[in-house]
């Protein structure tokens, strides 16, 4: 069942047992405000509609809930971040936990909405386009765990003291997404390289830290593959042995492919292709089995070769990377659905300079004539209403409810400036770019559980 939309957004709790040591206080940017979001709690209704207090037979922290005057509630507000404490996010679950969390489990999985994997959240909510949540009917007292989480993400902090019946504005920059492990879970990341966009140096923008790059056996969660040769951080391996080998591949919850700049199947420039029949069938079976992949530009060969008719049927992809000159290689938004229009706001909030509804990449192409909207959710258009950014749940055709993996794909170039090398993350030094913050949006909503994404995200409900 769908839940509603109210007045309010909440912050969801992440998933480690106890309390950071020298978490930040509860203080901070009074300016959050409660209009934004959905939230749900799990106490009875107030007077005037604000539902506040334990529910019957309360356990742990839903006994610390208390029913305030009517029209009141406790709540605590704030903002939610990417690691680098900058960059608001979208549709992040925040909740209070009433039990320890669990570790996450290892690897590509089928991660559904309408459920937290632990920690039986006494209250829940989203955040809005903006990152703000609002948490209402909020456990009063001290020392009271609170929970951010996307997918594979998760952090958990403490706010020193949760004053009953009145709001409690949590720091900003105060929550966020962990930078490395020691602050929380982070999904395994798979990154190949290209010479033609270096979508890479995404990553240390949004804030991860250095020491979560390293090759693949490392302990770190982002791994690097080279695709063909090309330049990269040192201790890559070859790309064959990320999407040739189903059982590599499925280590990882997120695989992003750089553009090579040809197809590199069949044939090559330089005689050396990168992928084979056995390469588009390891990939579709990743996307079947629960796991994510961002591409751009020439990786549209991960759609129009796979072995899977429905997905390679789902549009029409003529290829070769023809350019698409709209005015500053700039896309028209589609606003019509939820998320697109979420979307639109996120943009213009974080950089209120662009023009609403558009974005612009360092280079755009025609490579997609038309998308089965059935099976494709077309994000952004350009020029003569070609589809230039889409996203795929998988396997295609089947019921959402059956869906487990995502794919997004922008038909541009996000960044031909920077270098992905061997001094990694250290050519990363440009500002990031519209084409970028595009890229951060889909690359955390890729974290998201899989939905129709025809409908407004909701909340997963609290534990009764």
């Amino acid at each position: 069942m769908r839940l509603n939309p109210v007045l309010s957004v909440m912050l969801l709790v992440g998933c480690s047992a106890g309390a950071e040591k020298g978490s930040p206080g509860a203080q901070g940017d009074a300016s959050v405000g409660p209009d934004v979001g959905w939230n749900i709690d799990g106490g009875e209704g107030a007077e005037g509609g604000v539902t506040s207090g334990p529910p019957a037979n309360c356990k742990g922290l839903q006994c610390q809930q208390t029913k305030c005057a009517a029209g009141t509630t406790t709540t605590v507000t704030g903002t939610v971040y990417a690691p680098n404490g900058k960059l608001p996010l979208y549709n992040v679950i925040v909740y209070v936990p009433n039990s320890a969390l669990k570790p996450l489990p290892s690897g590509a999985y089928c991660d559904k909405c309408g459920v937290v994997s632990s920690g039986d959240p006494v209250v829940t909510a989203l955040t809005n386009e903006k990152g703000q949540f609002t948490l209402s009917n909020v456990p009063a007292g001290t020392d009271i765990p609170l929970v951010v989480q996307l997918g594979k993400w998760r952090r958990k902090i403490v706010i020193p003291q949760v004053t009953a019946c009145v709001d409690t504005p949590v720091a900003n920059g105060t929550v966020r997404l962990p930078k490395n492990q020691s602050e929380g879970d982070m999904p395994k990341i798979a990154v190949t390289t290209g010479n033609y966009d270096q979508v890479g140096c995404m990553l240390p923008k949004i804030g991860i830290d250095a020491s979560e790059f390293g090759p693949p056996g490392s302990s770190a969660a982002v791994h690097f593959y080279t695709a063909g040769g090309t330049a990269g951080p040192p201790g890559m391996l070859d790309a064959r042995a990320l999407w040739n080998d189903p059982v590599q591949i499925l280590k990882y919850d997120v695989a992003i492919f750089s553009c090579e700049g040809e197809e590199n199947y069949k044939n090559s420039s330089n005689g050396s292709p990168t992928k084979d029949a056995a390469s588009f069938k390891v990939v579709t079976d990743y996307l079947a089995a629960g796991g994510r992949i961002f591409t751009t530009d020439f990786m549209y060969t991960w759609y129009k070769y796979s072995p899977d008719t429905a997905l390679s049927g789902s549009a029409k992809i003529p290829g070769g990377a023809p350019p698409d000159f709209a005015p500053g290689f700039a896309v028209k938004l589609d606003t019509t659905f939820p998320k697109g229009k979420a979307l639109a706001d996120w943009l213009k909030f974080v950089d209120p300079t662009t023009t609403y509804g558009s974005v612009a990449f360092d280079t755009l192409f025609a490579n997609y004539s038309s998308v089965v909207a059935t099976k494709v959710q077309t994000w952004a258009t350009g020029t003569g209403k070609g589809p230039r950014v889409m996203t795929t749940n998988t396997p295609v055709g089947k019921p959402v409810e059956q869906q487990c993996g995502k794919a997004v794909h922008l038909d541009a170039h996000v960044n031909a400036s920077d270098k992905v090398d061997a001094t990694y993350p250290a050519g990363c030094a440009s500002k990031i770019k519209p084409g970028e913050e595009a890229f951060a949006f889909f690359f955390f909503d890729l974290s998201s559980c899989i939905q129709n994404e025809s409908d407004p995200p909701a909340p997963p409900p609290p534990i009764q």
